[in-house]
């Protein structure tokens, strides 16, 4: 196997380690998009702690984020992790 792959995808798999990357991850995959907001109601936790695991997802290049007004949209922009969260059916976050 191509060593950059395996770093590639230790990359993914260590951001998506935490179970609120993990639901975040599932919800936009699932969902297409979603905002902070969104995320913090469904998941029940704060928006402060939403954001820094979103920061988190951002950094490893899983989640980009697109601004729409003052509304910031996020969705997944690995192919990658596309690709992972397909092979299994986690039904985890359910944002609109």
């Amino acid at each position: 196997m191509n060593t950059l792959n395996i770093e590639e995808y230790t990359k993914i798999f260590s951001a998506l380690g935490h179970p609120i990357r993990l639901n975040i991850a599932c919800g936009l995959y699932r969902n297409g998009k979603c905002n902070v907001n969104t995320m913090s109601e469904r998941l029940n936790i704060s928006q402060a702690l939403v954001s820094q695991h979103v920061k988190i997802l951002k950094e490893a290049g899983i989640i980009e984020g697109k601004r729409e007004g003052n509304i910031i949209w996020y969705s997944i922009s690995s192919e990658k992790t596309k690709k992972l969260l397909s092979c299994v059916d986690l039904n985890l976050c359910n944002c609109n």
